[in-house]
């Protein structure tokens, strides 16, 4: 009887720093009076941190947290936070944008760290991020002999391998891929595209994996050449810069997720000067599609402010030397958008693997404390792989 007090107090003080000491305080009302439904409508407001203790409080709690209802409900609700893949400790990093002084700050918890290496076939690997969609994470690398494809959701702390991949063996392939949900099916895919180096006789070809089949399906060849490891989701659709456009006007192709057809999309309207640039990149700020390059010690950035409208791109950023020289600048920096803060900045990476704010207004940047990692914007879920039938899931170990 000891343990129930104990438990009720636990679940009562949680309850207490969600609704108030007020609405406790008056008449006898006890968590244990509370529906399933006011239950969920509670924990669900929850941070993801709080909802994973709350997961070890008792069994009725784990069951409504591990319930559908609550995980797709969560999901409409889940706040856009950041995931860092850290190559010094082979750990995904979650990261808090939290509000101090009116300004937004980011935030790391190590308790909301997983370390990759607690599964043996992540032990030493080099690995990538290639996408997030619903708290769900594409991680790509190699076992020592071909590349391989992983799903991992690092809040319910469980990964499934996808099966080698068609041509994965052969030399001197170059592979970008995507990741994302069909908004009209609710299929998770898994894209890739291949692309072999150092032969005149190359044509990109496409691969596709739905979460659930067990298999590659090969979708035949590509009419031009992509550039970036990893495409942007957006819209049901994965964007790619292309490479080989010397006889269109457009830059960028898409890729329809649920006709899983490619075609040409539009592009900023640059000028000869903008058109020879060292790096590009594609990503997602405030919701709206972006496309970034970087030449002679210069920073760009467009955005586009109405999906699929070519005047709608706008010029958001521009960094130079000049504006802010406490960068440390070289011709063959890499500049990639993460995403944006709540009170208008940005959040980039750059140098490979060094995060930075950007401030529009002032034109001026602060470098972060997180170096040698890999980022993208994220939205936590509790979303079961075991959601998706036919499927390995794996847990990683305590």
């Amino acid at each position: 009887m000891e343990n129930e007090g104990n438990l009720s107090t636990t679940k009562d003080s949680l309850l207490k720093s969600v609704v108030g000491d007020t609405k406790m305080n008056t008449g006898n009302t006890s968590i244990h009076d509370l529906s399933d439904n006011h239950m969920v409508a509670i924990l669900v407001r929850l941070p993801v941190k709080t909802i994973v203790h709350c997961k070890c409080v008792c069994r009725d709690w784990l069951n409504l947290i591990t319930d559908s209802h609550f995980i797709n409900l969560h999901l409409t609700e889940s706040p856009e936070y950041f995931m860092l893949l850290d190559d010094c400790t082979n750990s995904l990093r979650l990261l808090d944008i939290q509000e101090e002084d009116g300004a937004n700050h980011l935030h790391h918890d190590p308790i909301m760290s997983l370390n990759l290496n607690l599964a043996p076939i992540f032990q030493n690997a080099q690995l990538f991020v290639d996408g997030s969609v619903n708290g769900l994470i594409c991680l790509t690398g190699s076992d020592g002999t071909s590349d391989m494809a992983y799903i991992c959701n690092p809040i319910t702390r469980e990964y499934m391998i996808l099966p080698k991949q068609i041509d994965s063996t052969e030399c001197n392939i170059v592979n970008s891929y995507g990741f994302g949900v069909s908004s009209l099916t609710g299929e998770y895919k898994v894209m890739r595209v291949i692309q072999t180096i150092r032969t005149s006789q190359a044509v990109p070809a496409a691969d596709v994996y739905t979460l659930g089949t067990g298999q590659w399906r090969r979708l035949g060849h590509l009419a031009y050449f992509i550039y970036g490891h990893r495409g942007t989701f957006l819209n049901n659709h994965f964007h790619w810069h292309i490479c080989d456009y010397e006889d269109t006007l457009e830059k960028i192709c898409t890729f329809d997720i649920d006709n899983e057809k490619f075609q040409l999309f539009p592009s900023p309207p640059l000028d000869l000067e903008e058109d020879i640039h060292f790096e590009r990149m594609m990503g997602v700020v405030k919701g709206c599609l972006c496309y970034s390059y970087y030449t002679f010690c210069e920073f760009t950035m467009w955005v586009m402010k109405v999906y699929g409208i070519k005047n709608s791109w706008q010029k958001e950023v521009l960094i130079n030397q000049n504006i802010c020289p406490n960068l440390r600048w070289s011709l063959n920096m890499h500049f990639v958008p993460i995403g944006s803060l709540k009170d208008g900045r940005f959040l980039m990476m750059y140098d490979q693997g060094k995060l930075f704010v950007y401030h529009p207004d002032t034109s001026t940047t602060q470098e972060t404390e997180f170096s040698d990692v890999d980022a993208i914007s994220y939205r936590p879920s509790f979303l079961k792989l075991q959601t998706f039938e036919s499927e390995s899931v794996h847990k990683f170990l305590r």
